[in-house]
């Protein structure tokens, strides 16, 4: 394991805070903190997805490399577990074109492609510096890139973080997008990840791209907490949510108020059709196996409820004990931070050592403090 001492992890520090103006402003905020991904973390798992996807820039086939996901959209959540990304085939050398659905003839599948990138990409990562690594090649799209050197951080868990990298096809100047491995058919599926990233990240000024990113998070750790309790899982996938901030999240709120109405419109959303893609290249977004639209859109309401109660709490107190229904184990985490925080503060230490002196100190007293008679101290 390596140990890298960085300076001491702060809270993140918001470009473009979110609007707080309640109680449970005050209780969603504090959340949104909670499950943010420390800043050393978040950056060792761009460094690996960065190496991976410079040397598939190298390969012979390679035209070009992308970013995809949470990362990619900053919609990630702690614990990170990956960063994902993507190189594109360039299609103009002869040899390159038999591959794909725009192929003359048959066309072939990307199995060979697949194969030769996983082999091209390994022996160099383990060159750069991760000799440990490994490949899972038993992924339906991604080459799943496992590098097995837990880092760790100053106050932070350690944290290992893997790469999943797809080898994608361009299509013909009539289509948008990408052809994207599917091995279970040994044929390809189109998508545009690109165009998600810009959706997510360009087309609407950056405030308010900032602030569906917040919710999008909240949303995401919501159904993440509810799946881990419900013998049913997760109700939606990551992605199905951020397709739906992009219709939905549409100007800036209080932060409370945006996670209510989000779920509101949600429920509506998915009860009424599945997500379409928001880049109108793949078929809709499908729900988990076991997921109704009806069942997806309950809970969304019963997320709804319970956010839209802590909107109405007039106290911190009340927005907490609504939201314990969506974010128990992080108010608990909140709880036990905070406790761990007074308990280490300087003045309740020089209290509990009944040092005078310390509480002088602590609470800015340019004179000593007077001992009293039942200080406890023999004078």
């Amino acid at each position: 394991m390596t140990k890298r001492d960085l300076a001491p992890p702060v809270g993140p520090q918001y470009r473009f805070p979110p609007i707080v103006e309640s109680p449970a402003d005050l209780v969603v905020e504090q959340i949104l903190r909670q499950i943010a991904v420390p800043p050393d973390v978040l950056g060792e798992a761009k460094r690996r997805r960065n190496l991976v996807l410079r040397i598939a820039r190298e390969h012979d086939a390679a035209n070009r490399s992308y970013r995809s996901g949470s990362i990619a959209h900053g919609t990630h959540n702690s614990p990170l577990g990956d960063a994902d990304g993507g190189v594109v085939i360039d299609r103009r050398p002869h040899e390159f074109r038999a591959y794909g659905p725009e192929a003359p003839g048959a066309g072939l599948g990307p199995e060979a492609f697949y194969r030769s990138f996983a082999a091209f990409i390994e022996p160099r990562v383990r060159a750069a510096g991760y000799p440990e690594l490994s490949l899972d090649l038993t992924g339906n799209r991604a080459i799943k890139f496992e590098f097995n050197e837990p880092v760790e951080f100053e106050d932070d868990e350690p944290v290992d973080p893997y790469v999943d990298l797809i080898v994608a096809l361009r299509r013909d100047q009539e289509h948008r997008g990408l052809w994207i491995p599917n091995r279970r058919r040994k044929w390809w599926d189109p998508a545009n990840p690109e165009r998600h990233t810009w959706l997510m990240t360009e087309r609407d000024p950056r405030k308010l791209a900032v602030h569906r990113t917040h919710v999008v998070r909240l949303a995401k750790r919501a159904v993440k907490q509810d799946g881990a309790r419900s013998a049913i899982g997760p109700i939606m996938c990551s992605w199905n949510l951020s397709a739906l901030g992009l219709d939905l999240v549409d100007e800036r709120l209080p932060l409370a108020t945006a996670l209510a109405t989000f779920f509101t419109g949600a429920a509506i959303r998915i009860r009424a059709s599945l997500t379409d893609d928001p880049a109108g290249v793949a078929g809709p977004i499908k729900l988990p196996d076991g997921i109704t639209q009806d069942i997806a859109a309950q809970r969304l309401e019963e997320f709804a409820e319970l956010a839209w109660s802590a909107v109405g709490s007039r106290s911190s107190a009340g927005a907490k004990a609504a939201l314990g229904g969506l974010f128990e184990s992080e108010l608990d985490e909140i709880r036990l931070r905070d406790q761990r925080a007074l308990l280490g503060h300087p003045l309740n230490q020089s209290l509990q050592q009944r040092d005078v002196a310390g509480v002088a100190a602590a609470v800015g007293a340019h004179t000593p403090l007077k001992r009293t008679a039942s200080d406890g101290v023999s004078r």
